[in-house]
């Protein structure tokens, strides 16, 4: 079994790779990685793994998120652009990272996000690059197109609710002059992300898919495979180039080290890895200075060029009680949370999110700005008990969400204490142009939700919008939300000032890589999760074709 709580089951072991981070890109990596039976890997996680119900089980997401179950339990400093509030920021602490505890959305993104990347100066991670990779992910359970894989440890399928409201949806949107497309993840260089469709999730057999139960969890007899959890990683030492210690604190709270013999990847993700490095001496001086750390490589861009998609919620009530609202009483759930639980079967294996949408607000560019979420149940929906109450008011909302931001923030340390949470200012809607694209689409959604085709569903806004824009802008302001898509805290690109060059290696380094959202050096037009696969599955194979460094192995 490779899996251990404690440091001294790996005294005397030597690792060709050591991994930072059990999420979807250190999972991939360590799985890969270890194909071969001649290189040895060890991943490091600092969370606990867990086969609890609440996450294996796709409709208990709700719970998760309730209860902050398995996250860092991080927010952001207090926002003056967002009403000088502190936004929520959940990321996953447990073997599979925050694919445990998402909501399951697989979206590539754009074409035209990776040509993006190409045209920036980012050589080899044009779409024609990646897109192989992307097939090499997934197994998908829809119709079968050129584009799609059909052999990969994640299995993507398309949404199963049966709700349809989300038939209304689709047709408030042709009517409306949008694109319905058939799979937004089999797009060819050529297209572009236009249009409304029915989701894709990461629920295989009934059941939701990690990193975990995707790339290790089939793989734990390997023998050169070891999984370190419960450890913090505090500090990165350097000599002569290269990483040659790891300093952690172990689930006992006790000091550890490590001794680094090969290579090490990062893959903490756009908040832990950017913090890991500058409590190690690598960040902006300024920044290390202010919280008494020791420079030891300077990188100005460590922590800077913070960006996320920023989302605001307009909820409606329902005129009649959906497939979920049935589905939320007691003696349902006593029965059909069971059979997803044990069997992957029944609707508690559906999600009450069945609908994606893109809209392109601007000619000047080939990537949609906006992205719609759709959600088929009320926030507050709640179990509810038959003769004794009629349950909840049923509702349903549509999320905008502005896919690329101008504004970007900042991580940094508060102190030199590895174990206090980074410092992290999002800086959302601090530009006036982001404001003006969510107002946009802001109105694509209300006009949605307007069309003749949302009538037999719609009853009243719950949300108080304003009607003028002046107050529409403050009801945005106080209102908008992140949408879990951190990423650009430690880029890659061609220029120096970029902390990484475009194999992901870190400069002025020999032997250490970053692969996680902290890597793009653009955002992309959708959640992240399938890109970070892809980040993973693409620098494997690069390290598997060639070693990382030849002073290392």
């Amino acid at each position: 079994m490779p899996i251990v709580a404690n440091i001294e089951d790996l005294t005397n072991q030597e690792f060709d790779f050591v991994i930072v981070g059990g999420g979807a890109a250190g999972c991939a990596l360590a799985s890969r990685l270890s194909e071969d039976s001649n290189c040895s890997v060890l991943l490091i996680e600092a969370g606990n793994v867990s086969k609890h119900p609440l996450i294996r089980v796709p409709i208990g997401v709700g719970k998760v998120w309730a209860r902050r179950l398995y996250d860092w339990n991080l927010n952001s400093i207090k926002i003056p652009s967002l009403d000088n509030r502190e936004i929520e920021l959940m990321r996953g602490k447990i073997l599979g990272g925050s694919s445990a505890i998402n909501a399951m959305s697989y979206v590539r993104g754009s074409p035209a996000d990776y040509d993006g990347w190409r045209d920036v100066g980012c050589d080899g991670w044009s779409f024609s690059d990646v897109e192989p990779f992307f097939r090499k992910i997934e197994t998908w359970t829809g119709p079968q197109t050129s584009g799609r894989g059909t052999g990969g440890p994640v299995t993507v399928s398309p949404a199963k609710s049966k709700d349809t409201l989300y038939d209304a949806w689709l047709k408030a949107a042709r009517s409306r002059g949008y694109n319905i497309i058939d799979d937004y993840n089999a797009l060819s260089k050529s297209e572009r992300l236009e249009g409304f469709a029915r989701s894709q999730q990461t629920i295989g057999n009934g059941f939701r898919v990690t990193a975990f139960s995707a790339y290790l969890a089939p793989h734990l007899t390997r023998r050169n495979l070891q999984i370190l959890i419960n450890a913090h990683v505090a500090q990165i030492k350097f000599k002569n180039s290269l990483a040659t210690q790891l300093d952690l604190v172990d689930g006992r709270n006790t000091k550890q080290s490590l001794t680094i013999n090969g290579s090490l990847i990062l893959s903490a993700g756009a908040f832990h890895t950017p913090h890991i490095l500058m409590q190690s001496g690598v960040g902006p001086e300024s920044v290390l200075k202010r919280a008494n750390i020791p420079l030891c490589i300077k990188a100005e861009d460590v922590g800077r060029h913070y960006r996320d998609h920023v989302a605001v919620q307009i909820n409606f009530r329902r005129k009649d009680k959906g497939e979920f609202h049935h589905n939320m009483r007691i003696d349902q759930i006593g029965y059909n949370y069971p059979m997803a639980a044990f069997f992957g079967r029944g609707p508690a294996t559906t999600l009450p999110s069945a609908m994606h949408g893109f809209a392109r607000l601007r000619n000047d560019t080939l990537v949609p700005d906006i992205q719609f979420l759709f959600r088929g149940a009320p926030k507050h929906a709640a179990p509810w008990w038959p003769i004794i109450s009629s349950g909840y008011e049923d509702g349903f909302g549509i999320r905008p969400v502005l896919l690329h931001p101008a504004s970007e923030g900042t991580i940094e340390p508060v102190n030199n204490n590895p174990l206090n949470a980074p410092k992290i200012d999002g800086r959302y809607l601090a530009e006036p142009e982001d404001i003006k694209r969510l107002l946009e689409g802001l109105d694509i959604a209300m006009a949605l939700a307007d069309d003749p085709a949302m009538h037999n569903f719609r009853s009243d806004r719950e949300s108080p919008i304003p009607d003028n824009q002046k107050d529409r802008i403050e009801w945005i302001k106080k209102t908008a939300v992140t949408a879990h898509h951190p990423c650009g805290t430690c880029r890659m690109g061609p220029e120096t000032s970029a902390p990484l060059d475009t194999n992901l290696r870190l400069r002025g380094i020999n032997n250490v890589l970053v692969v996680d959202a902290s890597v793009f050096p653009r955002t992309i037009s959708g959640n992240i999760n399938a890109c970070v696969y892809m980040l993973a599955e693409k620098t494997a194979a690069m390290l598997t074709s060639t070693s990382l460094s030849s002073d290392v192995h």
